[in-house]
């Protein structure tokens, strides 16, 4: 992956989309993000940005970015599709799968999956 950067801002959009697809975002959804950037995404690579900070949190900071401008699940999930169709090449098999446990483990974070998460 060249650009973790990128890849962690259309996490967020993904993330973000799953957990207000039902438009809630509940409290458990939120712990479910912060443990996947702690236990998964942390450790996926060890780049910082310029004040020392693990550059996983890009993904918070745009998932919160997303709550803040009442974006729609439907528009962060078409961000993060686009960006998936213009780099899959560079998105290997571990990756790929980091990313499909994550936004299981986000959706099933209250009571299991509900409907509207089934969508994305």
């Amino acid at each position: 992956m060249t650009n973790t950067n990128r890849l962690y801002k259309q996490l967020g959009n993904l993330f973000y989309a799953i957990a207000a697809a039902d438009r809630k975002i509940r409290p458990e959804e939120r712990k479910s993000l912060t443990d996947e950037i702690q236990y998964t995404w942390k450790h996926y690579d060890e780049s910082t940005d310029r004040f020392g900070t693990d550059r996983a949190f890009v993904i918070q900071f745009e998932f919160d970015t997303m709550e803040e401008n009442y974006e729609s699940a439907e528009d962060a999930y078409r961000a993060f599709e686009t960006y998936f169709q213009e780099y899959e090449r560079e998105i290997d098999v571990d990756t790929r799968k980091r990313i499909f446990n994550s936004a299981r483990h986000i959706a099933e974070s209250v009571r299991k999956i509900n409907h509207p998460e089934l969508d994305y």
